[in-house]
């Protein structure tokens, strides 16, 4: 525990950041449930478990104890971030402000978030999916299906632009063209025309 807190403080830099101190209470919770006595475990989860109640009015991250996640988790923006308790988080992952990851209300079960993976602000990613090793999900986008590794989601609903996110592309790699869907490299793709008003 102390040696993930630890590496949350040398993050954050800072006392004062919101998310320093929702993932201060999330490592605390999981560390009380990995306890053996359980005097000492149900006494512990009490003091989390009233912490809890306010902790998103004051950090603004919904974040349970339960929930599973790699090394380097990092919430760069705390506010209006609701996460399910069973969602499970590969290593360096980041999140923004304002996202939604939970169950969806037609079937059953939550995201799978592998590593690399970046969620953008106002994103909300529902339901019994896998998003892959360095996904990148764009803000405001809305995500109900697999996301394939590499891959840019953006959209409401997202659209998946394969081998675009550059999350694990080296310095000065070439994205490369998609031959399946016929997709073009970085360098070929022109922004749109403008609107005449």
């Amino acid at each position: 525990m102390f040696e993930r807190i630890r590496e949350d403080f040398a993050f954050y830099r800072s006392w004062r950041h919101r998310a320093f101190w929702a993932l201060l209470l999330f490592r605390y919770g999981q560390w009380s449930l990995s306890l053996r006595v359980a005097a000492l475990r149900w006494a512990t989860g009490k003091v989390y478990g009233l912490i809890r109640i306010f902790s998103p009015i004051f950090t603004g991250v919904a974040i349970d104890r339960g929930m599973r996640v790699g090394r380097n988790f990092r919430i760069i923006h705390a506010g209006g971030i609701v996460l399910h308790p069973q969602v499970r988080f590969g290593d360096r992952c980041g999140i923004m402000h304002n996202v939604t990851i939970g169950t969806n209300m037609d079937k059953p079960g939550v995201p799978r978030i592998g590593d690399d993976v970046f969620i953008g602000a106002g994103a909300v990613v529902i339901g019994n999916i896998v998003v892959g090793d360095g996904a990148l999900i764009a803000a405001n986008s809305l995500v109900f299906f697999d996301v394939p590794a590499d891959a840019l989601a953006m959209g409401v609903p997202a659209v998946i632009y394969p081998n675009k996110s550059r999350l694990r592309r080296r310095p000065g790699e070439p994205t490369t063209p998609d031959r399946r869907s016929g997709g073009a490299a970085d360098s070929d793709i022109q922004p749109p025309p403008a609107k005449a008003a």
